[in-house]
Parts: structure tokens; C-alpha cells; sequence
């Protein structure tokens, strides 16, 4: 006879038979949201997704014995980064990139919602400012070698040594910038869902989906020319997926609540540059 292994908020409530389970749901011992297991599943799921569960009534007794039963695994926290005390800091960082890359979905479905601002904070500022900082190289690098193909209209105003020298400024600041924008990020994100009524969570769940999200993406900023397009694109798709696991909402709130902060984002932004040219050119600073 399978046993059910039942767990809630990551710690195990017990081991119970089909029946027991079916009937704990009717009842309220059990949510459709614990996570439960039986032999030979290779994972945890909700309970809400077994749908083979007897219909019972009653509860039934126990019989006199129980056959040997398999072990259940161990109720794993994920990201990986959550356990990197015990994966070592180094792999919990990979792994916790190949995650959310390849399972977005599966890995913000079971990802730990509490525990404090600090992990995934210090996820997203090591990885996002060496993906910065390696960026940055790059662009000092093309500075050196092709100034124009860097500067475009801006060669004949700004030298080659005054744009490293704001780069490198830019690199000592960089972690205070990050730290700043993933709090204003999430703050606006989280506002914009609970405009659209797509919240079931506290701040700090949108936080964390924000960290986790954001970090891994900002790997295809790497890629030569087009990458901060595409570490964009990438990053808007990943935070919609981790909002609308955390906050178990639909697809089309949780694209809302990215998407609109994004374009007013980049309409502020192109609004400001309109405005600036305009100065220039009417100061004769642009020809």
C-alpha cells in the first residue's frame, strides 16, 4: 500500500494513506497546496494535483500492519542559492542560473517565499555586477581599439579617456545601483499587480521572484552587441513567469504588472532624450 508523504512551508507533516489524505482535504487538515510524495514519483508536488485520491466520506481505520514503505526524499528549498551552506556558494550560483533558465516555471512554483531580504539581495548584486563589470570591460576594450564605433555622433564632444573614465566610475558605483534599482523594481512591480489585483503574496515574495529572475537573464548582456536587447526581452519573460508562480495569478495580469512599468519606463526615457536634443540643438550645441 502507498503511504503519502505530506509537507507544508518546506517541513514534513507525516506519512498518511490515500484515504487519510483524501479525507484530510475534506476536512481542512490538508491543503490542496502541501506539498506531498509517494513511491516511485522523482518529486514533490501539490496535493491538489493528485487527482487519483479515493472519494471517501469517513476516515479509515488503519490496518493491523503496514508493508515495508519507501523512504521519501528529502523536501528540497530552491532555489539552489537557498541551500548554498550546504552546495557551497559557487555551485548554489550555477545552479541556480541553469534553474531558472531551463524550469522557470517549475523552479519560482517551489521557490521559498520567506526567510528575509539578504539571499536573494546578495544572488542579484554578485551576479549582476559581474556580468556588469565584464560589460563594462568590453566596452573600455572597443573604446581603445574603434572610439567611433563606440561614441557615433558624441566622438566630436566626449574624448575616448573621458568615456573610460565615467565606465570605470560607473564600476565602483555599480553594486550601489543594482541594490537601489531591484528594491524601486520590485517596489513598482509589486504595486502595478496589486493595481491589477493579481497579489497574494507579501513584498517580500515579489523580491525575491524579482532577484531571482533578473540575475540570470542579465548573463545575455554578455553577448556582443545585441545582448542588452536580449537580456531585456529575457528578463521581462522570466519576471512574468515568477510572478504569476509566487502569486499563483494569470498569465495576462502577471505580463500587465511587467510590462506596463517597462514601457512607461522607456517612454519617460525617450521623452527626457527628446527633450535634451531639443535643448542642444536650439543652443547650437548639436549641429
Amino acid at each position: 500500500m502507498f503511504r503519502i508523504h505530506v509537507a507544508r512551508n518546506h517541513k514534513s507533516i507525516g506519512q498518511f494513506s490515500a484515504e487519510e489524505v483524501a479525507e484530510g482535504l475534506q476536512t481542512g487538515e490538508f491543503l490542496p497546496t502541501d506539498l506531498a510524495w509517494r513511491d516511485p514519483m522523482d518529486a514533490w508536488k501539490p496535493l491538489a494535483e493528485f487527482t487519483d485520491l479515493p472519494q471517501v466520506e469517513i476516515s479509515v481505520p488503519l490496518p493491523p500492519s503496514l508493508p515495508e514503505v519507501a523512504v521519501a526524499p528529502p523536501i528540497v528549498i530552491e532555489p539552489a542559492w537557498e541551500r548554498r551552506a550546504e552546495v557551497g556558494w559557487v555551485a548554489g550560483l550555477i545552479q541556480t542560473v541553469q534553474q531558472v533558465l531551463a524550469a522557470p516555471a517549475a523552479t519560482f512554483k517551489v521557490m521559498k517565499c520567506e526567510g528575509g531580504f539578504g539571499t536573494p539581495l546578495w544572488f542579484h548584486v554578485i551576479l549582476l555586477a559581474l556580468t556588469t563589470w565584464v560589460a563594462i570591460a568590453y566596452q573600455m576594450a572597443a573604446l581603445k581599439v574603434n572610439p567611433d564605433a563606440v561614441l557615433g555622433t558624441m566622438a566630436s564632444q566626449i574624448t575616448p579617456e573621458e568615456m573610460q573614465g565615467s565606465l570605470i566610475i560607473f564600476l565602483a558605483l555599480s553594486p550601489v545601483f543594482i541594490v537601489v534599482g531591484v528594491f524601486a523594481t520590485a517596489a513598482i512591480v509589486h504595486l502595478v499587480l496589486m493595481a491589477f489585483g493579481g497579489v497574494k503574496k507579501p513584498f517580500e515574495a515579489t523580491f525575491r521572484g524579482v532577484c531571482y529572475a533578473l540575475a540570470p537573464a542579465s548573463l545575455f548582456q554578455l553577448i556582443p552587441m545585441c545582448g542588452g536587447v536580449i537580456y531585456l526581452v529575457t528578463g521581462l519573460m522570466l519576471l512574468t513567469v515568477a510572478l504569476r508562480e509566487i502569486h499563483k495569478t494569470d498569465t495576462l495580469r502577471a505580463t500587465m504588472s511587467v510590462t506596463f512599468p517597462a514601457v512607461l519606463c522607456c517612454g519617460l526615457f525617450l521623452g527626457l532624450y527628446a527633450l535634451t536634443a531639443t535643448a542642444a540643438l536650439s543652443q547650437g550645441i548639436i549641429k
